[in-house]
């Protein structure tokens, strides 16, 4: 029987249209399983190195050991902020007013109940900033595959098919500080004793909401990448030395640790719970010997996913919400731009390399599932609703807060790499494996809705 299925195969194949359509077969059936996709995450975000892309056709692995460090946030909109407020400004206002709607009237104001009915600080703008931290170490492993397909049906000489994935060990933290400036002028000029008292009523709050402060620990594995790529190279080309051109496609599968409700210092190790797909090319022009430059473009595509998460009710961050539903997140596409430059051999196999990235994602939308729900959130509030004493909203309001939650999602990272390699080849040395040892420094400069993230990247790219 294998034999009659080869015989119709050649048979089939030797027909030039029936070429074609086994071609582009072949090519949607990789693809399509080898999806690959990178990280989308303001916490995590694994830059490529342009090395894991210009295999010059050798196979090779890249294990490595990096740190990762996080004391605060680009802000939305410019300045700094504590990484939890990545969610939204916290006001204790806001998230007592979330408890009240959620738990009716079997709940007391924690305010009421300390100060007593009437008091001043009732319904009154309370602000805290919300520090965080984030410490990260681990194993990411990078594995690459080439090949030369060949036969009576297929030519590629520059296939590969890679894999990578991080094993990660995370410790996050939060603290508050409260915010008298920004907050009501009832609550000014408070005494050591209030302020006591002040962050009592908040400490209680938060009880209130099952959600838990302080350290947040968790190791895991990140998301698994799958992809397949694509490498053309010709010499001597267009007053180049040498110019390589590189295609990759593939998926990142979520088997990565998600943020828990419980810790609203917690992040997600990479997507998200989201399968992603993501297409990338890179030139790379060799100007000279050892000279060379590149360019990094790349677009990212997540898919939706539901899960169970703190919703807000109207102003609060969602990560201090008192409201759990079930919510549906389409997450808006991600970009890249990394120009490089590469200064080989500087020295006895010593290179060096810099690079500039620039990763931009656009707004994620939020879908309360709910059909009917007895409890509204922020995304279906109606008009009239009282909130607290004084606050009933308006059309305007309900469709701003949606505009302003929204827009917490997007994000833009800009990326300083510099990275030294030894070169164990070009050194002089006959070593197995002809292996680079890398060492990369990821600085991020400027951002705007993301976390301050830096990360320090130890490892080896053995070939073979």
């Amino acid at each position: 029987m294998w034999c009659r299925s080869m015989r119709f195969l050649n048979k089939f194949c030797n027909n030039k249209f029936h070429k074609i359509f086994f071609n582009l077969f072949v090519i949607i059936f990789i693809f399509n399983f080898l999806n690959a996709s990178h990280n989308t995450s303001r916490y995590f975000p694994f830059l490529e190195r342009p090395a894991e892309y210009v295999n010059k056709r050798k196979s090779h692995v890249s294990p490595s050991l990096f740190y990762i460090k996080a004391d605060t946030a680009f802000s939305r909109g410019g300045g700094n902020a504590g990484i939890p407020e990545l969610y939204g400004k916290y006001d204790l206002r806001d998230v007592i007013a979330s408890l009240e709607k959620v738990k009716g009237a079997g709940f007391t104001n924690p305010i009421e109940e300390e100060r007593g009915p009437g008091d001043a600080w009732l319904n009154k703008s309370i602000r805290f900033r919300v520090n965080g931290k984030i410490k990260s170490r681990g194993f990411l492993f990078n594995y690459e595959q080439c090949f030369r397909a060949s036969g009576n049906f297929l030519h590629w000489k520059g296939l590969s098919l890679g894999t990578s994935f991080p094993l990660m060990h995370v410790n996050t933290s939060d603290n508050f500080y409260f915010l008298e400036k920004d907050s009501d002028n009832a609550l000014k000029n408070l005494r050591s004793g209030e302020l006591d008292q002040l962050n009592r009523i908040r400490r209680k709050t938060n009880e209130e909401l099952d959600v838990q402060g302080g350290d947040w620990t968790k190791s895991g594995v990140g998301d698994v990448d799958l992809h397949a790529g694509l490498n053309f190279n010709w010499g001597h080309k267009w007053l180049m030395r040498s110019i390589d051109l590189n295609f990759r496609l593939g998926t990142t599968i979520p088997t990565g640790v998600n943020s828990y409700i419980d810790y609203p210092s917690s992040v997600s190790f990479m997507g998200n719970g989201h399968w992603t797909l993501y297409f990338d090319v890179l030139p790379e022009f060799e100007l000279k010997q050892d000279w060379k430059i590149g360019l990094l473009l790349g677009a990212m595509y997540q898919f939706n996913n539901t899960r169970t998460l703190r919703i807000p009710v109207y102003q609060e961050p969602a990560i201090f919400s008192a409201l759990i539903a079930n919510v549906k997140i389409d997450p808006g596409y991600t970009i890249k731009f990394s120009p490089y430059f590469i200064a080989e051999n500087l020295t006895d196999g010593i290179d060096f390399q810099l690079r500039y990235t620039y990763l931009r994602h656009s707004n994620d939308k939020w879908i309360d599932t709910r059909s009917d729900p007895a409890i509204k959130s922020y995304l279906n509030q109606e008009v009239g609703t009282t909130m607290w004493e004084g606050k009933d909203l308006t059309e305007e309001d309900i469709s701003n807060n949606i505009a302003a939650k929204e827009n917490l999602t997007r994000w833009r990272m800009h990326y300083i790499s510099l990275e030294l390699v030894y070169d164990s080849k070009e050194a002089g040395n006959n070593w197995i494996l002809d292996p680079k040892i890398f060492l990369t420094f990821d600085y991020q400069f400027s951002g705007n809705g993301s976390c301050k993230t830096h990360q320090l990247t130890l490892g080896v790219q053995a070939h073979f």
